[in-house]
């Protein structure tokens, strides 16, 4: 009888952990962010404003701060 229960319980815990990695963590506060705007903010850090770097994905240059450009995942 008590392997069936922690049996039980351990398939609940697995079933419910595994919705939860699948639901994708759309109750998160921060907006999506592309990697090269991130990589752009990364290479920002320590310049002063109006400085330019060269973005590391597309080649163009950038004026720090970076702008984030807010893609649109699906929504």
């Amino acid at each position: 009888m008590n392997k069936f229960l922690i049996a039980a319980i351990g398939l609940v815990f697995l079933l419910g952990s595994s919705a939860a990695m699948a639901s994708g963590n759309k109750e998160s506060a921060l907006p999506p962010m592309a990697a090269q705007d991130i990589l752009n903010q990364m290479g920002c850090d320590g310049k002063k404003a109006g400085e330019k770097i060269r973005d590391r994905v597309d080649g163009e240059m950038v004026t720090c701060p970076a702008k984030i450009k807010q893609p649109n995942f699906g929504k």
